[in-house]
């Protein structure tokens, strides 16, 4: 069976209906993995200020309680468009919130690098 056919058989096994039902699964579980990543990268990068002798970041967990807010959106979500708009609104801020965290951090990083490999030697 070449992949055209394939695909073929597999859209006329596979209503409409399913595969709504089947993306808000997948769109559920990606963007509760996301708010894991994002919230470990937070507090990673809070940890490392802290080294380095920082306030730690506040903004970036208001933010991510902003658009958790919005995760049960996904499963009552009526059509894909809708679904496409709400997932877009999750993690188009946890992207951005990640570049601002590596770009306002990125001598905090190298700061808190060197006191791991410092305490790693010492050790």
């Amino acid at each position: 069976m070449t992949p055209p056919d394939w695909i073929l058989w597999m859209s006329a096994h596979f209503s409409p209906e399913q595969y709504l039902f089947w993306t808000r699964w997948q769109c559920l579980a990606w963007t509760l993995a996301d708010l894991l990543i994002v919230y470990s990268v937070i507090r990673l990068s809070n940890q490392a200020r802290s080294v380095a002798g920082r306030r730690p970041h506040r903004f970036s967990y208001a933010l991510l309680a902003l658009t958790a807010v919005l995760v049960p959106c996904i499963v009552i979500s009526p059509s894909g468009g809708l679904l496409f708009l709400v997932e877009l609104a999750i993690t188009m801020p946890h992207f951005l919130l990640l570049s601002y965290l590596l770009t306002a951090n990125l001598r905090v990083y190298a700061i808190f690098l060197a006191a791991l490999i410092d305490k790693g030697e010492t050790s």
